[in-house]
């Protein structure tokens, strides 16, 4: 009978000791990101506005209140945005695609990919008022592109197709430094990021 009441004074402890772990952490939470060193202008043609950058695959697990786990990496996706002001534009086409790590020689692989422009308009504020910007825009991914998370140049070659049909060409590089952040933290404290 004594052993027996041990074992639920144990447990009543156990839980206790839970809870007040539960309510003081939300639990404990490990971020484990690999990265790269965030987004880039690149310019296509001159006048063009375009971004780029390295996408990572998330992953993530855990028990409410106990363990979380958020992870990033690879493979990385290349992210491009394009926002075309002086509407000219109608369509992009890459046909190359040169990864260049900094301890391996270049590849070149060729691509057919190509996406169109979408109209769109931007909002903005300012103190005279809501200014709307007329534009066509794109924003798609290349998805799987880069397996290493190690410093890279990553050079785009293809052409853009004008609104009257004709064919610009351009060839454009960018340089991306890989980044780690590992960190444990609580819950508490991912909340209050948010």
């Amino acid at each position: 009978m004594a052993k027996r009441r041990r074992i639920w004074i144990g447990i009543g402890l156990f839980l206790v000791a839970y809870g007040v772990f539960a309510v003081m952490t939300l639990g404990l939470v490990v971020f484990n990101d690999r990265d790269f060193s965030g987004q880039k202008d690149i310019e296509l043609v001159n006048g063009l506005k375009s971004d780029v950058w390295l996408v990572p695959k998330s992953s993530g697990f855990g028990i409410p209140f106990l363990f979380g786990y958020r992870g990033t990496g690879g493979p990385y996706g290349l992210r491009l945005q394009i926002w075309d002001t002086s509407l000219q534009y109608r369509t992009i086409e890459i046909s190359e695609i040169v990864v260049k790590y900094d301890d391996r020689p270049a590849v070149h692989k060729d691509y057919a990919w190509s996406r169109r422009l979408e109209p769109y308009v931007q909002h903005n504020s300012s103190p005279s008022g809501d200014i709307e910007t007329e534009m066509f825009m794109l924003s798609d991914e290349i998805e799987g592109l880069i397996e290493r998370h190690a410093d890279v140049t990553i050079t785009l070659k293809g052409e853009l197709t004008t609104a009257t049909g004709d064919l610009v060409p351009f060839e454009a590089s960018e340089f991306f430094h890989a980044e780690s952040r590992h960190e444990i933290t609580t819950g508490w404290s991912v909340l209050a990021r948010m």
